[in-house]
């Protein structure tokens, strides 16, 4: 993952610099979504770079902050997968409703960071970051007539 100044800045409010959060968000969340769609969309080929993705897994899940807040955490990533599957199943669907569908969905992966922003500042917390990070994601993946990119 890439990460500008502004999104530094976001993931530390996210995280209310909870250095353990923000690790956990920026280094081993974001990096791995990241490279799970990246697998899936054909631009991770080669084997090691596939195999990669899985021992990130192995060290995502074990991260301190992770073993911590498991119980809130394990929900999230699952429901997290289950919409991506969603998402990459439908994007491409001859019905609309599922291709729109997907495409307002295919963000799912920031249901982590909702919850990471739960834990570290509670619900007022989370709301006063979500909408911002909701429409940071959509700018980012549509252009100025709403088309995804």
């Amino acid at each position: 993952m890439t990460r500008n100044t502004a999104d530094v800045h976001l993931i530390r409010r996210i995280c209310k610099e909870n250095p353990e959060a923000m690790d956990f968000l920026a280094n081993y969340w974001a990096p791995y979504c990241h490279q799970i769609d990246d697998i899936i969309d054909g631009e991770r080929k080669t084997p090691e770079e596939i195999i990669a993705t899985f021992a990130l897994a192995a060290l995502l899940y074990n991260h301190p902050f992770f073993l911590r807040n498991a119980l809130a955490l394990k929900q999230v990533a699952l429901n997290v997968t289950s919409t991506y599957a969603d998402t990459v199943a439908w994007e491409k669907s001859p019905l609309s409703w599922q291709r729109e569908w997907a495409d307002h969905h295919r963000h799912c992966s920031n249901e982590m960071a909702q919850a990471v922003a739960m834990i570290c500042g509670g619900y007022a917390h989370a709301r006063a970051i979500m909408p911002e990070l909701r429409t940071m994601a959509y700018n980012e993946h549509h252009d100025e007539k709403g088309k995804p990119v």
